[in-house]
């Protein structure tokens, strides 16, 4: 009977021991490579799973339980490049900065992405210096009285607080003899 425990005990903590083997930890640090800081909130994800996580305060992150099959993971982070950085016990990653610019925004009533010239009503355009000269706290702020038939109220004076906005449609009625 003790020799029966025994086997089975042994074959059970080999057992553990194999399926333990399988599987690994994964940590790192993310940083800008402009200024070299931590970035906060950076998605981390094992390429292939959906197993992933976020840095935290420090840029750091672990990921427990990594196959070893999983060869590869993604970082990306908004305003960043993402990078796809093959898989070691610690990681130290550098994002480099994704330079775009916002050229125009065309917001329609249907929800419907379309070019200006191909739109068959009326668009008005609100340029980026426009925006910058009233050195507001948000974009909602910055859009106040700039837009006909959009009616912008801030729901406090705080910045960074919400906003409500309201559009009104305006529709003219012709009548013909």
């Amino acid at each position: 009977m003790k020799r029966r425990l025994f086997f089975l005990l042994t074959f059970l903590f080999v057992g553990i021991g194999m399926i333990n083997a399988q599987v690994r930890e994964v940590t790192g640090h993310v940083y800008s490579s402009e200024d070299r800081l931590p970035i906060i909130g950076a998605s981390v994800l094992v390429v292939g799973t959906t197993q992933g996580t976020i840095t935290g305060i420090d840029g750091d992150f672990k990921l427990s339980n990594v196959s070893v099959d999983a060869k590869t993971i993604r970082i990306s982070y908004i305003g960043m490049k993402s990078a796809v950085i093959n898989i070691k016990s610690e990681l130290e990653v550098y994002l480099q900065p994704s330079a775009m610019a916002l050229d125009e925004v065309v917001v329609t009533a249907m929800g419907i992405s379309r070019e200006k010239k191909a739109l068959g009503y009326a668009v008005q355009d609100v340029k980026s210096d426009q925006l910058t000269q009233a050195a507001s706290t948000s974009l909602s702020s910055a859009l106040q009285g700039k837009v006909s038939g959009v009616e912008i109220a801030a729901s406090s004076g705080m910045p960074g607080a919400s906003a409500k906005v309201t559009f009104y449609i305006y529709m003219i009625p012709i009548f013909k003899n």
